[in-house]
């Protein structure tokens, strides 16, 4: 069976979709569907359902069903990382520079003026049958960290059930895959260097599940003369001071490989291999000096010679 591919953009980043036995109609509207997520969710579309609850200091909104399933995935990966996955870090990441879309900087998310003690992601009230979610005062949600992995999900799923036999969605690098791959190995995934100038590290072969990786060098910009990054620590409401420049997850989805990376760069590289290990997942970690840690299951996997090595 042939496979099919298709390149693009959403949610700011690059769009990969490889299937096996779909029809160009299948892959239009899951594309689609994914714009209409990017729409629900994106904290720089003022219209977006995350908008809206942010805008909010308390009170009952009807949102998106796809919304409620991205609250409800917060939550958990909130308590599953002990935490270390936290959306209500949104002010921090404002308070830091982080405020304006980095794709399109006249984009621009707005905080209202709110006195109240942050809230905990734990405090939403969802109710999927009335389509509505009960905002506590004082949250603000940035979906950064497991929006783009829950998409590919939702995306891969979709098109499973229009009858593909098999489907890869890759966003950003945060990627989703199941059913039958372009060849007998598996579904080949290409971990980058923490620098993407640096080539590919390794190459992964996956019967299914996800994969994301979170970096402290994919965004960083300048505050007050000193070089900041997107990895916000809960604990402190700052960039995180971990010597990890990124971690790649392998876990049952994408967007529990996305929460999970999240948490387990903030462990530094001291502790990465303990977080992955006690969840139960499979990992690469590379430090600020270059080095490479694997969990024990990957430690067989054959390792690129680095291009540009510092």
């Amino acid at each position: 069976m042939a496979a099919s591919e298709f390149r693009g953009r959403v949610m700011a980043s690059e769009l990969h979709i490889i299937t096996l036995g779909a029809t160009p109609a299948m892959v239009a509207d899951a594309v689609a569907g994914l714009e209409h997520l990017e729409r629900c969710w994106s904290r720089f579309i003022p219209t977006s359902d995350i908008s809206r609850i942010n805008a909010t200091a308390g009170g009952v909104l009807a949102v998106d069903d796809s919304t409620i399933t991205l609250l409800a995935s917060m939550i958990e990966g909130h308590r599953v990382t002990e935490g270390r996955f936290d959306p209500t870090v949104l002010p921090s990441l404002i308070e830091q520079g982080y405020a304006a879309s980095i794709s399109d900087p006249s984009l621009v998310t707005v905080l209202p003026a709110d006195d109240s003690p942050t809230a905990s992601v734990a405090q939403l009230v969802l109710d999927p049958d009335g389509g509505t979610v009960a905002v506590p005062p004082g949250l603000a949600l940035d979906p950064g960290g497991i929006g783009k992995g829950l998409a590919a999900d939702l995306a891969v799923a979709m098109l499973r059930s229009r009858g593909a036999s098999g489907a890869l969605v890759s966003i950003g690098g945060d990627l989703a895959m199941s059913g039958s791959a372009v060849i007998d190995d598996g579904w080949l995934v290409k971990v980058e260097h923490a620098d993407p100038l640096d080539g590919v590290l390794c190459t992964l072969a996956l019967d299914g599940g996800g994969v994301a990786t979170s970096s402290t060098r994919s965004r960083r910009w300048v505050l007050d003369d000193s070089e900041r990054h997107h990895q916000i620590d809960p604990r402190t409401g700052r960039p995180s001071t971990t010597d990890l420049a990124a971690v790649t997850v392998i876990g049952r989805s994408g967007w529990l490989a996305e929460v999970h990376a999240t948490a387990a760069i903030a462990c530094g590289s001291t502790s990465v291999m303990r977080y992955l290990s006690d969840h139960g997942l499979s990992g690469v970690a590379i430090d600020d000096r270059g080095a490479v840690h694997l969990t024990p299951d990957l430690e067989g996997v054959t390792l690129n010679e680095q291009v540009g090595a510092r």
